[in-house]
């Protein structure tokens, strides 16, 4: 493959950050060949000084068993030394499953689109969520790496690893009974993993204690709602801001001083949230008296009162009819959106799903079996077969 053209496979679009790089109909046989194009490749980008969004065109490419090695460190390279994020378009299917099983182990996003407008949109969100969120934005935010889980001789996670990045939308799903929950309560701390790390931020948080990780800014609802029935609606969304007030026992009693003045400022934020979730007519009813979409909605506000950099929703829509359903879904984007709060959300309605994530984890068993976007989740032969039994 001596290609004196391999100069002009690199295209540099300044105006949108994008490096595009064609490997199409290229056959990659030997480990020369590998190295020629990605010496290449570090010819051209190290002098600009810049990291770029990789556009990668993989048309009829060919690329041999023995060299995939060298050719995926070398592309790892690349990606750590100059990327923003990668598009990959036009992968044949051994290369595409390649890659899905590379990104599976190694933990980074696949992100293969069956064309080159799917992928530049793609790219577009990208930019977008870096201009809202800044241009220093660790890739792995949230990180599971390689987490087991066991209850006496059951086991319900078998090497369960994926990323979250700073403020995007995750959701994690499967059949029932295939581990999406205990990998939300792995999470928050009330599970203690056998084997595996739990990465937030760039610090191992696996052995922390579940108060801790609250501290940490990680905050859950729960599929069965757990709220105080008998208190308000507002008093139930102040018990989220009880961690953040410091004054003591004898002043809270007294209301008195710097107790009185902590309490109205906390009321003050929790009356925000009650404004933001539209339920300023049932502030003063107690929670058990309200029908189930409010309930999940109160249990949302408290979740909310706390602040987190890390929400986690388990089945926050199970029950809901369809107009709960929409409303939920557009408090959960508007929280991602206008507060920049990351999201890992658990949901059996595929539809909520696929319109409102960036990212999708499939479990089944208890083993992770996909990850990628919506659309590359939704058409997945072995996603298909865990939920409908395909064979």
């Amino acid at each position: 493959m001596s290609d004196p053209g391999i100069s002009e496979r690199l295209i540099f679009h300044d105006a949108i950050e994008v490096m595009e790089v064609d490997f199409s109909y290229m056959t990659f046989e030997t480990e020369a060949q590998v190295n020629e194009f990605y010496d290449e490749v570090d010819r051209r980008c190290a002098p600009t000084n810049r990291r770029w969004y990789f556009l990668v065109i993989y048309t009829g490419c060919i690329i041999e068993p023995e060299v995939w090695d060298l050719f995926a460190a070398r592309g790892k390279h690349a990606n750590i030394a100059y990327g923003l994020g990668t598009v990959r378009v036009g992968a044949t299917p051994a290369t595409r499953d390649a890659i899905r099983h590379r990104a599976q182990t190694e933990m980074f996003r696949a992100n293969i689109f069956e064309n080159r407008d799917q992928a530049l949109l793609a790219l577009g969100e990208m930019r977008k969520r870096r201009e809202v969120l800044g241009t220093d934005i660790a890739e792995a935010y949230l990180r599971v790496d390689d987490i087991h889980l066991n209850f006496g001789g059951v086991k319900a996670l078998t090497g369960v690893g994926f990323q979250v990045n700073r403020g995007e939308i995750s959701s994690i799903i499967g059949p029932n009974g295939a581990g999406k929950s205990s990998v939300l309560n792995v999470i928050s701390g009330f599970y203690r993993p056998s084997r595996g790390e739990i990465v937030f931020e760039g610090k191992d948080r696996t052995h922390l204690p579940a108060h801790e990780v609250a501290r940490l800014g990680f905050a859950r609802t729960f599929q069965n709602i757990a709220l105080f029935k008998g208190m308000t609606t507002i008093d139930n969304i102040m018990t989220g801001r009880s961690w953040k007030m410091k004054s003591n026992v004898l002043a809270d009693a007294l209301y008195w001083g710097f107790a009185q003045k902590e309490e109205i400022k906390h009321r003050e934020h929790v009356e925000k949230i009650i404004d933001f979730l539209e339920i300023e007519a049932i502030r003063k009813v107690p929670v058990g008296r309200l029908p189930y979409g409010l309930q999940k909605r109160v249990e949302l506000g408290r979740a909310l009162a706390m602040e987190p950099k890390v929400l986690l929703l388990d089945e926050p829509m199970a029950g809901m009819n369809l107009e709960e359903k929409e409303d939920m879904a557009r408090f959960i984007l508007d929280v991602n959106e206008e507060w920049g709060t990351t999201i890992v959300l658990i949901e059996h309605d595929m539809g909520v799903v696929m319109d409102i994530s960036s990212h999708v984890v499939v479990l089944d068993h208890g083993v992770k079996i996909a990850e990628g976007t919506p659309s590359e989740v939704r058409a997945d032969p072995v996603v298909m077969r865990a939920y409908l039994g395909q064979g």
